[in-house]
């Protein structure tokens, strides 16, 4: 079988389902946001205890790899909803991160000087072969998520993306006011989006997904009456409450 061809054998099914659940699983609501803090709290203590046992469980947990996915089928389409949408979501998702890593930090070292040590160093100082682990890591998240049966593959997938840990790093130089700490970090941080984004958006493409632009509209519109329809539910909470 010819090899572009082998990228284009997914099922409508096999895309119109990873379409509706990449737009689903970066749909910036409660739960996206929880386990983004929860991602980075890990990965922060992770970096300060230098285990890397933690931050691979905060690699794991943590969501910020589906809006970046979700950003470059947004390009693959070109739609504006989807990449507005999906930009939001990254943008507010890596601000909070540095945020809560920050002051995690910071309040760390108002009890102990934190040294520094192997696991934050090892992100400090960006290279071409991280960008090019990025390629491979977006290239690979982006073809399992499509086909099905490899869906299996994307929690290890995360582990080898890398893209909460270096903001971990970001808040801990920044609170420990090692600056050269942080600007390394946060390039090699840019280094694995842009890298990331890159594959993903030739994988998409490769992969045919040119046709999926109305099912991506569609599932927004539904995360949409989701939304509202839980915001309706908390607030017949708290009357509830108010009553009681």
């Amino acid at each position: 079988m010819a090899f572009a061809e082998r990228f284009r054998i997914a099922t409508d099914t096999e895309k119109t389902e990873a379409v509706a659940r990449l737009v689903k699983s970066s749909t910036g609501d409660f739960d996206f946001y929880l386990f983004a803090v929860l991602g980075i709290s890990m990965a922060t203590f992770g970096l300060i205890l230098d285990s890397p046992e933690i931050i691979i469980g905060s690699m794991l947990i943590a969501p910020v790899l589906y809006p970046l996915l979700s950003l470059s089928l947004s390009l693959t389409l070109a739609d504006l909803p989807l990449m507005y949408r999906s930009t939001r979501t990254l943008s507010i998702s890596f601000a909070v991160s540095v945020l809560i890593s920050f002051l995690i930090a910071l309040i760390a070292n108002s009890f102990f000087n934190m040294p520094e040590n192997g696991q934050v160093l090892a992100r400090t100082e960006p290279s071409l072969v991280y960008f090019l682990v990025a390629v491979v890591s977006g290239f690979a998240a982006t073809y399992a998520m499509v086909h099905a049966n490899l869906n299996e593959m994307l929690p290890g997938v995360a582990i080898s993306v890398s893209l909460v840990p270096p903001l971990g790093v970001v808040g801990i130089g920044l609170a420990t006011m090692q600056w050269g700490i942080a600007a390394g970090a946060l390039v090699l941080f840019f280094v694995n989006v842009v890298g990331i984004a890159f594959a993903s958006l030739v994988a998409f493409s490769l992969m045919d997904l040119h046709s999926t632009r109305k099912i991506a509209d569609s599932a927004i519109r539904q995360e949409e009456k989701r939304l509202e329809k839980e915001a309706q539910k908390i607030e017949e909470i708290k009357q509830e409450n108010n009553v009681t």
